[in-house]
């Protein structure tokens, strides 16, 4: 009997050690791709919690902006890390190279612009970010979402229609006390679908086990996503908001032409066929399809193919200071069009200062 109870101990001691080896070996691998990857240990910035938006870092400041009292339109900006600005300098972002070219070419309109993007939001996110502002703060003239990245990649990593950042934390931690004898320990639970072997899980399911495009989950994913921007489009409408949603271009899914020295050097540092290159394009191109129709669609999946150097971050996603001034100049763009014309735009309930902007809105 002695023996059975020490041969047993051994075993359980097994046990425990390839537990702790193998959560050693996901921290490792996560850690080292992400400063593979981003130059950083961590992925994504320090966050707060936020009991309508579950967390946020914060606005990330917009330089050349007109002076408070000075603009005649405002307009949001939400998306992922793309929209925050990969890049340590707040005057090289999106919304900042959009503030600079729009306050110097429309001088009648001048905008701000708020930065609203978020490290890992998706559209998911987004929603519940806006309906937070809507709460707390004066609608602006024109919302702006710009997605396909975050909902692509962790729709590949989670497969279910409710995916977004932290979902198997957030989930694991709320229901399965109550879903499995194994919640009764409630902080050995959390810490398992915390774990960095769960999130090393994500990862390879991402990078390695394919999506079929006809499977029904990812029909579902489609269906949410549909409903989700039509309610945005609804909810902005009854603010007296225009609501914009751009497609971002990415390295992966385009289709266009690109100068043959420019790809060759991103080929040298981008994988080109890979399983987690097609569940990335199979995502992005099934919401295409389905929202290409939306009058509040823009697609931007090819604007960058007229590129002459390389415009993208090593993971195909991310860009550098000059993707973001072509992302912008091209924003510029789609608002003059859509924006400064008085078909356009829902009448402005709550915009005095456009009655006397010379922009021609009434």
């Amino acid at each position: 009997m002695k023996r059975i109870s020490q041969n047993l101990l051994i075993l359980f001691k097994w046990f425990i050690g390839s537990i702790i080896m193998v959560e050693i070996a996901s921290f490792l691998a996560i850690s080292l791709s992400n400063y593979w990857i981003y130059g950083q240990l961590r992925d994504g910035e320090r966050v707060n919690y936020d009991p309508y938006a579950l967390f946020l870092e914060g606005v990330r400041p917009t330089h050349n902006n007109p002076g408070p009292g000075k603009e005649a339109l405002t307009i949001w900006l939400f998306g992922g890390s793309t929209m925050r600005g990969a890049t340590d300098y707040d005057e090289r972002t999106i919304p900042s190279f959009l503030a600079q070219s729009w306050n110097r070419e429309e001088p009648q309109t001048p905008a701000a612009m708020v930065n609203h993007g978020e490290d890992g939001f998706n559209s998911l996110m987004e929603t519940k970010y806006l309906q937070k502002l809507l709460i707390d703060k004066q609608a602006p003239a024109v919302i702006i979402f710009l997605d396909g990245a975050n909902d692509s990649a962790y729709f590949a990593q989670q497969r279910t229609p409710d995916a977004h950042q932290g979902y198997e934390r957030v989930r694991g931690l709320i229901e399965d006390y109550h879903r499995s004898f194994f919640g009764l320990l409630k902080p050995l639970n959390a810490a398992m679908w915390s774990s960095f072997t769960h999130e090393f899980y994500d990862k390879f399911r991402q990078g390695v086990i394919r999506i079929d495009p006809e499977a029904p989950v990812l029909r579902q994913f489609v269906d949410s996503c549909e409903k989700r921007y039509d309610y945005v489009n609804k909810v902005a409408a009854s603010f007296g908001s225009k609501f914009l949603l751009i497609w971002q271009p990415c390295w992966w899914a385009e289709t266009g032409p690109v100068a043959k020295e420019v790809r060759k050097q991103e080929d040298f540092i981008l994988g080109k066929r890979s399983a987690l290159r097609h569940n990335f394009v199979v995502t992005y191109r099934a919401l295409v399809d389905r929202l290409q129709k939306k009058p509040y669609f823009i697609n931007y999946q090819n604007i960058l193919c007229s590129r002459t150097l390389p415009v993208y971050q090593p993971d195909g996603i991310h860009l550098q200071d000059a993707g973001r001034k072509m992302v912008a100049q091209n924003l510029r763009a789609t608002l003059k069009e859509r924006v400064l014309t008085k078909e356009s735009l829902p009448r402005p309930q709550n915009w005095p200062s456009l009655h006397n902007s010379g922009a021609g809105f009434r």
